[in-house]
């Protein structure tokens, strides 16, 4: 599931649990692993024993019902592996405390603890799950043991070997520049950060289309001269090929965009949360746009096509009050669905139709 999609279905969960039991009724006791137990006394989670947690699913973790209670987490030695989602939306988590021994953390094990602040990872971790500190509003900083082989830290931000990891939500700073020899960043690594400007160093071979979903301050996105993978125009974040638009900044204040002919694909959430936007013009012919490619874009109004209708198209693509326009001799347009794609209409382009003032326009 990508992390879009991923981040939708787990608040639509998140509402469903909470009404299933309440907390008075939750049993404070129980156990959670072969030879693992739990308690919640005075607001404190304490899993002891060892080994392994069991493997528990978004909400599915015997002490959920008590989330509401549990400010402080204690993971005593002897406990080795923490499962997924073990933690998942314990929204008033403000303390957690990591064993020695433990050497696993499952994927979103942190997701939606919105008042921890920082978290110190022992030197014997050597797997960390994906999405496991997504939503962690309030997280400033992810420490690491000096003696880890298999992690690190630039002052709180996690790293595992050459990938980035995550960026923390609450770290704060403006500029944010990825440090030189790192060859990937991974999904969902900087979302929720208040970055306004990211630099991408030339070593970067993969980054992940979800990387920067959420960041609402981006104003701009910087590639290093030399990287062949990644390239940056006005601050927009494409593929080193222009193929894939990966991210147009939501803080990015022009009214008007042009999507060079060269590019083919829109990435899931691409355009998302930009304020600013109004009027598009898609000047090739798409294969692919993603899903929510234009999420709360509220000001967006015209999208003017100047190709073939794109070929594959994700879940509600825009915001609901655009209105699509094609040129009348390119194909596959007679089969698009104003209500799949989510706008108020989708008609042939005629000479009245207003597109991005010429003076607007990106010089390719």
């Amino acid at each position: 599931m990508n992390c879009a999609m991923k981040r939708i279905f787990c608040i639509l969960l998140c509402i469903l649990f909470s009404g299933l039991v309440p907390a008075a009724a939750a049993e404070e006791t129980g156990i959670c692993g072969d030879n693992l137990s739990w308690t919640v006394d005075d607001g404190v989670l304490t899993i002891s024993g060892h080994g392994e947690m069991y493997w528990y699913d978004m909400g599915s973790a015997p002490w959920y019902p008590l989330r509401q209670s549990i400010r402080r987490a204690v993971v005593e030695e002897g406990v080795t592996g923490l499962s997924y989602c073990c933690f998942f939306y314990l929204t008033e988590l403000r303390e957690v405390s990591l064993p020695g021994t433990l050497g696993s953390i499952g994927g979103m094990a942190f997701y939606g603890c919105r008042s921890l602040p920082e978290v110190q990872l022992p030197a014997e971790v050597y797997e960390i799950g994906e999405d496991a500190f997504y939503s962690c509003l309030s997280l400033s900083a992810i420490h690491v043991d000096a003696d880890s082989s298999a992690y690190s830290d630039d002052e709180g931000v996690l790293y595992e070997g050459t990938t980035l990891l995550c960026y923390p939500a609450a770290r704060g700073g403006e500029r944010y520049e990825i440090l030189p020899g790192t060859e990937k960043v991974a999904v969902c690594a900087f979302s929720y950060s208040s970055l306004e400007e990211i630099r991408i160093p030339e070593s970067v071979r993969s980054f992940d289309t979800t990387a920067l979903t959420d960041c609402y301050r981006l104003r701009s996105v910087e590639v290093a001269w030399g990287n062949w993978y990644y390239t940056a125009r006005d601050g927009v974040l494409f593929s080193g090929d222009l193929q894939t638009l990966i991210c147009y900044p939501a803080k990015k204040s022009s009214g008007s965009y042009r999507i060079p002919a060269e590019v083919k694909n829109v990435a899931i959430r691409a355009f998302a949360n930009n304020a600013s936007l109004q009027k598009l013009e898609v000047m090739g012919s798409l294969s692919s746009l993603g899903s929510l490619a234009f999420l709360n874009c509220g000001a967006l109004r015209r999208v003017c096509f100047h190709g073939d209708a794109p070929e594959n198209v994700g879940f509600s693509p825009f915001p609901g009050n655009t209105r699509v326009f094609y040129r009348i001799e390119r194909a596959g347009w007679e089969t698009v669905d104003a209500g799949n794609w989510n706008v108020k209409e989708v008609a042939a382009w005629t000479e009245d139709t207003v597109l991005v003032p010429q003076q607007e326009r990106l010089t390719q």
